[in-house]
């Protein structure tokens, strides 16, 4: 997105208009739930009155007192409430579900800014998106009433970088370029489900939810195995090999100097509040440290989105193993290396681009011996550590390199599950 500093100003109160409701669910929530459990402690059970919190019930609390204590929150489309209590609820669920960790409130310059709108409120065009309120709040700001109906339309429109890439075939309209032919995804029928607007490093961002519908590719027959680490990204078993950029390794110098100069600027903190107020200094230089950050995981993203694509659109079915991240990142000694690979974010994209293309991806147990397992007779070792680069089997003499070993360890396993699911 492309939007002027008035439009900025908009973007960023709805942001904190969600992350304010946001921890005002969370803080209602906390109190609820305290009672709740309070009363299943003291009261008898045909007595108790109190149900548990939930999202729904605490949206219709807070549009009770909204006119009165939070006016101000009116000052922005109303999918900012609606989508601050689904975010809300969908957290307490994970947690429950135990699929995330307790939800925790949302500190102002440190979450994810962000906020949702429906598809009935929003118009997109070609480079445009028209977001609801936006022109009445810049013509607010600027006290010019009597051009409201006259410059509304305009004044909330956005300009985007670029346009939408899914396109129905009956309705595609002729590209004057050759390299925007290439962009578009001819699609059946294209259904837009939802926008998230959000800012990353000061740059902001139209993520667009949708439903398409479009005939899968024929699926390719080659079936291989993909064994990640920390040396190679990825090796798969036909020989391809995706290298470590090691994007964090390569800037650290220039990001530890961006976060020392950033450590430096002026801070003052209110004895009595505890409230900490920052220079405009220190936000300039919280800029270029978030910067610096979004160019080292656009390296590593824009490398991983190659690979992956490749590999789904030329392999029918591929096999990788569990990896147990968690318990690599509690070794300090490798816990940097292990981030700077994402080699979770690889087989995520893997997975995904995977079943798009109307694949095969099957997941090996972490317990299965693909590296210490010889590829040729299936001779087993008892260790293998990380310094022996080349797996040498005593049974048959195989002699290669563990990468490449597990790799077809992998594919091997796909070919019997490939059989499992034909038998």
């Amino acid at each position: 997105m492309n939007p002027t500093p008035e439009q900025v100003a908009y973007l960023k109160r709805a942001c904190g208009t969600r992350r304010f409701i946001y921890n005002w669910g969370r803080e209602q929530w906390e109190k609820q739930y305290q009672a709740y459990t309070l009363e299943q402690k003291t009261v008898p059970e045909g007595q108790r009155v109190l149900p548990l919190p939930n999202a729904l019930a605490l949206k219709k609390q807070f549009h009770a007192i909204r006119a009165e204590a939070y006016p101000w929150t009116y000052e922005v489309t109303k999918c900012v409430v609606e989508g601050a209590f689904d975010d809300l609820g969908k957290a307490y669920s994970n947690f429950f579900a135990g699929r995330a960790a307790y939800p925790r409130y949302k500190q102002k310059g440190k979450s994810h800014e962000s906020f949702y709108l429906s598809n009935d409120k929003f118009t997109l065009g070609s480079h445009w998106i028209a977001i609801p309120g936006l022109g009445r709040f810049i013509l607010d700001q600027r006290k010019q009433e009597k051009e409201r109906g006259k410059l509304r339309r305009k004044l909330g429109t956005v300009n985007l970088a670029e346009k939408l890439r899914f396109v129905e075939t009956g309705k595609v309209t002729p590209p004057t370029k050759k390299r925007n032919k290439r962009k578009q995804v001819l699609c059946e029928s294209v259904k837009i489900l939802g926008a998230t607007v959000s800012c990353e490093a000061g740059h902001w961002y139209l993520s667009i939810q949708m439903e398409i519908k479009k005939p899968l590719p024929p699926t390719p027959v080659p079936v291989v195995g993909v064994d990640v680490g920390l040396k190679q990204a990825a090796v798969v078993s036909d020989g391809r090999v995706l290298e470590n950029q090691k994007p964090l390794a390569r800037h650290l110098n220039k990001l530890g100097k961006l976060q020392r100069h950033l450590s430096r600027k002026q801070k003052t903190k209110d004895p009595h509040t505890g409230k900490t107020t920052f220079s405009e200094n220190d936000q300039k230089q919280r800029v270029k440290v978030a910067r610096k950050h979004q160019q080292i995981a656009n390296i590593r993203r824009d490398v991983q989105h190659k690979f992956t694509t490749e590999l789904a659109r030329t392999c029918g079915t591929i096999g990788v193993e569990d990896l147990n991240i968690l318990g690599m990142m509690a070794n300090r000694k490798l816990s940097r290396a292990v981030a700077d690979a994402a080699m979770g974010q690889l087989l995520q994209l893997l997975k995904t681009k995977v079943a798009a293309s109307g694949g095969n991806f099957f997941i090996a147990s972490r317990w299965f011996p693909s590296t210490k397992r010889c590829s040729k007779c299936g001779q087993i070792k008892k260790r293998m550590p990380l310094k022996h680069r080349t797996y040498q089997c005593l049974a048959c003499g195989l002699v290669i390199d563990r990468d490449l070993n597990a790799s077809l360890n992998l594919a091997q396993f796909a070919h019997d599950m490939l059989r499992r699911l034909s038998a």
